[in-house]
């Protein structure tokens, strides 16, 4: 419902003729109604970057990261020697950064893949692969991820940051020592690739976020043999013909703040004052604004500018730690497809979308996106805002909304047009 409407005085109107002025409203009055939804999963292969870590966030509860990634042999026709013997396998993973409490212990475990994955299929964030035989290997640490390392007793290095992750424990590394390494399709068939998840260590925890694709990324063998008494290695690669896949658990938002698991849990109404989004397919928000016709009950409209803006809660006592994302975008759902509104393709400095951290708010231009709705051109779906990136589960981040009926700095559309009567 619309329930004002003003005609001011300064909006950029003075280009426009005298006897145009009039025609000219501006509203920040349209009821919109939101609230918080559970995502199903989102499409979770091949990502720039891969996910991994545990959270007990104070507000969105127990979340885990986990990926599958294959493994590549660096070169074919391996020749490990005559009777190679395993000093040790280790795998590495390059830092890209870290989500949440830093000095937070994580626990990581190293499984090996039981099933083939496909670098030509499709995957999505709650698809559970198989894993086979004992544990490969596991590490209790605190991430580093800004802290470059040093290599062996003669301190070679310094390399970029990296979790490494002793694999000696099992019989990995004579497997791969016993087995014909001609190429990439007889190594995929004999060894599948690995699972990598984390389980709860101490405090808050964190999610940690790796480069799969750099070099520093891969599982190294180092190993002798009769031939010669010289240490060898032999690097098992990742690279971008590898299937890698991310898996995200929210636990079902089960150990939620109370508010909030409440929210999801079909009591919407709690959207009138506070939202949550999450990435790694956690929560969206769900926005509608079912009387926007009433705009039109008069006659047609030009909407000349339409600001959603969504502001932070300042209750929210997280956010050092927990940084809201950098980008936010808006989307229409229908029948499972997503659908960009067409201002987006107008780029952020017309639509918008990026946080703005002096005002505490994401704001964006939908102008073009609602003359089609009133226009009766495309049907009122209402809209979804979610975490966004090029690819989705390239981060970790969530946020604490406002919701539309705060008092002050609450969810808002605003919006200027002219009569065209």
């Amino acid at each position: 419902m619309i329930y004002s409407c003003q005609e001011p005085d300064i909006l950029g109107l003075e280009v426009q003729p005298v006897g145009d002025k009039l025609n000219v409203v501006y509203t920040d009055t349209i009821s919109l109604y939101a609230h918080s939804v559970k995502e199903d999963s989102i499409r979770a292969d091949e990502s720039s970057y891969n996910l991994l870590g545990f959270s007990d966030d104070p507000i969105f509860g127990k979340n885990t990261a986990s990926f599958y990634t294959q493994l590549r042999l660096s070169y074919n026709n391996v020749n490990f020697g005559n009777t190679p013997h395993c000093d040790s396998i280790i795998l590495s993973l390059a830092y890209k950064k870290v989500y949440g409490d830093t000095n937070a212990q994580q626990t990581v475990k190293v499984y090996r893949l039981g099933q083939d994955i496909y670098l030509d299929s499709s995957y999505y964030s709650n698809r559970e692969l198989l894993t086979t035989g004992a544990l490969l290997g596991s590490k209790t640490f605190i991430p580093k991820p800004n802290d470059s390392i040093y290599l062996g007793s003669d301190s070679v290095g310094p390399y970029a940051p990296q979790l490494r992750i002793n694999l000696s424990n099992t019989l990995l590394g004579d497997d791969f020592l016993g087995t014909s390494l001609t190429d990439n399709a007889n190594f995929t068939n004999f060894f599948k690739g690995i699972y990598v998840t984390a389980t709860s260590a101490s405090g808050e925890g964190s999610i940690m976020t790796f480069d799969l694709l750099n070099a520093q990324s891969k599982v190294t063998l180092y190993y002798s043999n009769t031939d010669d008494t010289i240490k060898h290695k032999y690097n098992f690669v990742i690279n971008e013909n590898c299937a890698r896949i991310n898996h995200f658990n929210h636990t079902r938002y089960q150990y939620a703040d109370p508010f909030l698991r409440s929210e999801v849990c079909n009591d919407t109404l709690k959207g009138d004052s506070i939202l949550y989004i999450q990435s790694m397919a956690g929560l969206k928000i769900r926005i509608t604004y079912p009387y926007i016709l009433d705009l039109v009950k008069d006659g047609r409209i030009a909407i000349n500018n339409a600001d959603l803006i969504v502001s932070l809660d300042n209750n929210d006592y997280t956010t050092d730690r927990y940084a809201p994302p950098a980008q936010l975008v808006l989307i229409e759902e229908k029948d499972g497809k997503i659908r960009f509104l067409q201002d987006q393709y107008d780029g952020t400095t017309y639509y918008g979308g990026n946080y703005n951290a002096s005002k505490n708010e994401y704001k964006f231009n939908i102008a073009r996106h609602l003359q089609q709705v009133v226009d009766g051109i495309k049907e009122n779906l209402g809209l979804y805002l979610v975490v966004w990136t090029a690819n989705r589960p390239n981060t970790a981040n969530r946020v604490v909304l406002k919701g539309t009926q705060r008092q002050s700095g609450n969810l808002r559309l605003q919006v200027t047009y002219t009569k065209l009567y």
